[in-house]
């Protein structure tokens, strides 16, 4: 039997992701085999109809077991159609959830708990931008599990996306290599990185991407799916930074100006 939980990672550590079809990750677990895999959500890029896409791709991947924590109508009845069983758990680590539902804890889900799905957001004050102004091209989120992390430089991930004629492809996520000066826009650009989406960024930092041809746009909170969902839109808009500029390291840069 296989049993599918949505994830914001790749490790069992991970937290279980309650929402269905925008999560990052489904970890499946092989209880026959004792193996753990983990594959990228497909839906997560998708503007609308995430969930359908997340439950038929569920369904190719033989799935007989779902552990979310909630599910919209359409996804419901996809899978509730398959056969496949879905219980809601709370926002444990993934190796917890499978204790969980192996001990009987898990309530199952026999028809939508939820009607629709809250995008991300952005700072007050911020500013629109057109589809024209954001590049074509990679893209590169800094990431914290499945939100636009707050810093761009002490962010654990970077979600890497390729933006093609309107259409998000190739969804990838780095860890961060680590806040040396003036190393991250360099690093970035040499992977072909066109923009970088952050919740803060200092001045200094942001002249630096510039100057490697990386457009910058700060302010973004929220989940990473749905700032690729704005992005697509031309409507994902940045603001203030949110970083506090005020605090150093000790190493004689501040936490967002010189990563």
């Amino acid at each position: 039997m296989k049993i599918a939980i949505s994830a914001s990672g790749q490790e069992t550590s991970s937290q279980l992701d309650p929402r269905f079809g925008r999560c990052a990750f489904y970890a499946i677990y092989d209880n026959e085999k004792k193996e753990w895999s983990f594959l990228p959500n497909p839906g997560a890029l998708e503007g609308s109809g995430a969930g359908v896409k997340a439950a038929q791709f569920l369904l190719e991947q033989n799935v007989d077991v779902l552990l979310t924590g909630n599910l919209g109508p359409n996804a419901s009845s996809i899978l509730g159609s398959a056969g496949l069983k879905v219980f809601s758990l709370p926002e444990v680590t993934l190796e917890e959830a499978l204790q969980q539902y192996e001990a009987g804890k898990g309530r199952q889900i026999t028809g939508a708990t939820v009607s629709s799905h809250t995008g991300g957001g952005v700072s007050p004050g911020a500013q629109q931008q057109t589809a024209a102004q954001l590049p074509q091209g990679k893209i590169a989120l800094a990431t914290d599990g499945t939100d636009v992390a707050q810093h761009f430089g002490r962010c654990p991930a970077y979600t890497l996306v390729d933006i093609k004629d309107g259409k998000a492809e190739n969804l990838t996520m780095i860890p961060n290599p680590g806040h040396q000066p003036g190393f991250l826009p360099r690093f970035l650009a040499e992977k072909g990185v066109k923009c970088i989406i952050s919740g803060g960024m200092g001045p200094r930092a942001q002249n630096l991407f510039e100057e490697q041809g990386i457009h910058t746009v700060v302010g973004v909170t929220g989940p990473v799916a749905a700032a690729i969902d704005s992005y697509l839109a031309g409507s994902l808009a940045g603001g203030d930074s949110l970083c506090e500029h005020g605090h150093g390291h000790g190493d004689g840069f501040r936490d967002c100006e010189d990563h």
